[in-house]
């Protein structure tokens, strides 16, 4: 029995390790509640996450409180309870939190608890209002439409002016022409 219990123990540890060395590499995360999505439910989503380059594990409680224990993460501790599952964020986290809300649209008994985003605890309310925000290639085109909104303005109103320019210049050699005509 003790060597069972030392094979058990050494296992948790292996879990922990693991699960602590993946939130080192992604330390962003959003904490769900599983419990009543199937199996299939479960596998698209992660099949949709792992295309925004996020994933989605689920973890034993005792095992999440000590790997949140280890992380110094008391606030996120207080979320656990129920079927938890986490997701570690891409590198656009929007993108994951639009991922999980679809999904929990999709999926009434699959609930959002929080998230922890840049060292920081995040509500579900939050999350939803992040998972709103524009894909960071609209953000980037809605920043370069912005900046080139001036300039072709600038270009345009150089261009009339020289348009001018061009047609006064035009109106003053037809004059010379006529005046020059009309005294021979």
């Amino acid at each position: 029995m003790a060597a069972q219990e030392k094979l058990g123990k050494l296992v948790k540890s292996k879990m922990v390790e693991e699960i602590v060395s993946r939130f080192k590499k992604k330390p962003d995360f959003v904490i769900t509640n599983y419990m009543g999505a199937s199996v299939m439910d479960l596998e698209r989503l992660r099949r949709s996450l792992k295309k925004v380059s996020a994933s989605y594990v689920v973890v034993k409680n005792s095992i999440l409180k000590v790997v949140f224990k280890e992380l110094k993460l008391t606030q996120e501790s207080d979320q656990i309870d129920g079927g938890i599952g986490i997701s570690l964020a891409g590198d656009d986290i929007a993108s994951t939190c639009r991922e999980l809300v679809t999904f929990a649209k999709d999926v009434q008994k699959f609930k959002i608890k929080g998230a922890y985003i840049e060292g920081k605890s995040v509500s579900e309310e939050k999350v939803r209002r992040l998972a709103a925000l524009p894909t960071r290639k609209v953000l980037l085109a809605q920043v370069v439409g912005g900046v080139k909104a001036p300039i072709t303005g600038f270009v345009n109103t150089l261009s009339g002016v020289l348009r001018k320019f061009v047609c006064v210049v035009d109106a003053i050699k037809a004059s010379k022409e006529k005046a020059g005509q009309s005294a021979t």
